[in-house]
């Protein structure tokens, strides 16, 4: 009998596209200026400032983490 090692779902970054949805607990989104991270609960907006480097990004530049 083998043993194999769990492994667990490799995490991926991609950009904020018009699919994508926040959920129920909100969403974690990364500001590609500062690379800080922040929770939104929507994605009704067309940019946003960023609560830490306080810069004005559209929403397509914000970086979101998908599992794959």
């Amino acid at each position: 009998m083998t043993k194999t090692l769990f492994t667990p779902p490799m995490k991926y970054f991609s950009n904020v596209n018009r699919y994508t949805r926040a959920g129920k607990n909100g969403k974690q989104i990364c500001c590609p200026e500062c690379r800080e991270w922040s929770t939104v609960y929507h994605f009704s907006w067309s940019a946003l400032r960023c609560l830490h480097c306080k810069e004005d990004i559209n929403k397509e530049d914000f970086i979101v983490e998908a599992t794959v």
